[in-house]
């Protein structure tokens, strides 16, 4: 539904002077038009309010946005001490990759000395020519 026109508006104006009078009509009248400046004024305010806020929070970002960027420049430059020297290059050459694979050989071809008596120590079970005669 649109807009009123012409006769819409002709109509309604001829229906309020039946019903409230040559009298009262001008009454309504005013106090209609004070309602409508006093919201077209609310609105108005309420829009400003609104776009300020708004201006306020881009502001605010924009301040975020150069202090992040002064903040990122500022960590980038820096270097940690002791750290801007170190190379990870230095490992990887000594790093033998044939030598693990020897280690479980060496292991089944001297097998760990076993002892019968579990209060013995494994480490010298070979007995000796005198402990051998006694």
């Amino acid at each position: 539904m649109g807009p009123l026109g012409v006769w819409e508006m002709v109509f309604l104006f001829v229906l309020a002077l039946l019903i409230l009078g040559p009298r009262k009509l001008p009454e309504l009248g005013r106090s209609i038009g004070k309602g409508m400046a006093e919201f077209r004024r609310a609105s108005n305010e309420l829009r400003s309010t609104f776009e300020r806020e708004m201006s306020t929070l881009e502001q605010e970002k924009q301040s975020l946005h150069t202090e992040m960027a002064q903040v990122t420049a500022a960590t980038s430059d820096y270097t940690y001490p002791g750290t801007s020297d170190y190379t990870y290059d230095d490992y990887s050459s000594s790093y033998d990759s044939t030598s693990s694979d020897s280690a479980p050989q060496a292991a089944e071809s001297n097998p760990a000395p076993t002892s019968d008596n579990p209060g013995e120590s494994p480490i010298n079970t070979e007995k000796t020519e005198s402990e051998v005669k006694s």
